[in-house]
């Protein structure tokens, strides 16, 4: 996924969830939590379109761009990301599987400046 100008200057909280697409970063309780490109590639998606379902096709083109691929290696992204998120796919805080049509991100995701005070991303606001 190209950075824009943007993405220096923000990045994305949800909980103790911290994904820094400028770093190309993700953290959970403070710890980092590596994932494979791809997987990088349809999280961003996912947040990018909070609470708004995303179809099978578009996370597998936003990741994979157009090339063959099946939807078994999007189910492995998806695993991939609840894992590194300590979410469940039987009773999910952050992806939601939205049946034979795609995936849901459902945690309050919160856009932060990189340049506000501490306290600020701390405390919650928006």
């Amino acid at each position: 996924m190209p950075r824009s100008e943007l993405d220096e200057h923000w990045f994305y909280q949800c909980d103790d969830i911290i994904v820094d697409p400028y770093a190309h970063r993700v953290e959970r309780d403070g710890q980092d939590r590596p994932l494979e490109p791809k997987a990088y590639a349809v999280l961003l998606t996912l947040l990018e379109q909070a609470g708004d379902v995303v179809d099978k096709m578009t996370l597998l083109d936003t990741a994979w761009g157009h090339r063959h691929v099946t939807a078994g290696v999007l189910a492995h992204a998806i695993s991939q990301l609840r894992h590194a998120l300590g979410d469940s796919a039987l009773n999910p805080r952050y992806i939601a599987t939205v049946h034979t049509i795609g995936y849901r991100f459902i945690g309050e995701v919160h856009r932060r400046s990189r340049f506000a005070p501490a306290w600020w991303k701390v405390s919650g606001s928006a």
